[in-house]
């Protein structure tokens, strides 16, 4: 009978050994093999979680960029032209409560052009910011030359010595448009020397394409012609919103008699009240008009209108503009 060889035998039992591990060794073990696969784990979602917000800035730095230009940089409208204005140059601006400005429609608004009695919201301008020369409650016999100035249709014709205070003359002029007294407060300072001063102004505040040769705005015989652009007008409106808005509110006050085909021929929407204006009309300079009104969210619409064809034109061709810029939210 064959033996077996012991050398199997004693290699079984090598292995047999090997397999039969003290119970408390392989808990340990166990618990060794999960803390190193939880450390791997935690260190897996940070590294997760770290990437996540590492693609996540680079998203938002893509995209908020251009979100604050939308925000802070919006582009100009461009002016809208929905309507047709036979008018040579019109302009319309809203400007809010919080002064910001929109234009809403434009038209020729650099053209130079005759502007009539629209002159005289300057003339008020400069009677209202020289003080030592204007008392408001100082009176004065009107001149000759003063009532010899053309006449207006209503009222404002003044007669050879009588007697009024600067503040009347004020509102003679600003209301009815009475060139005698455009003339008579000139002559306080001095007709050539008041005539250089709204130059000046005029200078000082940028308005490249006006000039003026007389106080009243009316087409002279010797001389040039009053001339600016609405663009330059729209300068000189906001200044004197801004700095005298006494000057309006003498053009809004009714008074005794109401000027056909003016700033009162107008109809203004519900919520809406006149902040004030001026009219102007020589035969050279056509029709003109500044109307400002407000509503009631205090948004002030601006409208200039210059070279309409006669007086009766520029309150048809001012309704089409202020029902344009009404409509618009």
């Amino acid at each position: 009978m064959i033996k077996p060889s012991p050398a199997p035998l004693a290699l079984k039992n090598k292995a047999l050994k090997k397999k039969l591990v003290h119970p408390a060794v392989a808990a340990a073990r166990r618990i060794s093999l999960f803390m190193v696969a939880c450390s791997l784990s935690g260190l897996a979602v940070w590294a997760i979680n770290d990437g996540q917000m590492q693609f996540e800035n680079l998203i938002f730095a893509q995209i908020s960029d251009p979100v604050d230009e939308l925000i802070y940089r919006v582009p100009k409208k461009p002016a809208q032209t929905d309507i047709e204005l036979s008018a040579k140059s019109a302009y319309s601006l809203i400007i809010n409560a919080a002064g910001r400005e929109r234009v809403v429609f434009e038209k020729d608004t650099k053209m130079v052009l005759p502007i009539a009695s629209l002159t005289k919201l300057m003339s008020a301008t400069v009677v209202l910011e020289n003080p030592d020369v204007y008392d408001l409650d100082k009176t004065y016999p009107v001149s000759l030359s003063a009532s010899a100035q053309d006449d207006v249709p209503v009222a404002g014709n003044l007669k050879y010595g009588e007697v009024n205070s600067v503040r009347q003359l004020l509102g003679l002029m600003l209301y009815y448009s009475s060139n005698d007294a455009a003339y008579a407060l000139s002559e306080i300072m001095g007709v050539d020397e008041f005539v250089a001063v709204m130059n000046h102004k005029a200078a000082d505040l940028g308005l490249g394409d006006t000039v003026f040769y007389n106080p009243s705005g009316l087409d002279g015989e010797e001389g040039g012609l009053n001339q600016s652009s609405a663009e330059d007008l729209m300068v000189l409106v906001k200044y004197i919103l801004r700095t005298h808005p006494e000057i309006f509110s003498y053009t809004a006050n009714d008074g005794s008699y109401v000027t056909e085909n003016g700033i009162f021929s107008i109809n203004l929407w519900d919520g809406q009240r006149l902040a004030g204006g001026k009219t102007g009309y020589t035969e050279k300079a056509g029709g003109c008009m500044i109307y400002i009104f407000e509503n009631e969210s205090n948004r002030y619409y601006i409208n200039i209108l210059l070279g309409a064809a006669s007086p009766a034109a520029r309150v048809v061709q001012m309704q089409k503009l202020v029902n344009f810029a009404s409509n618009l939210r």
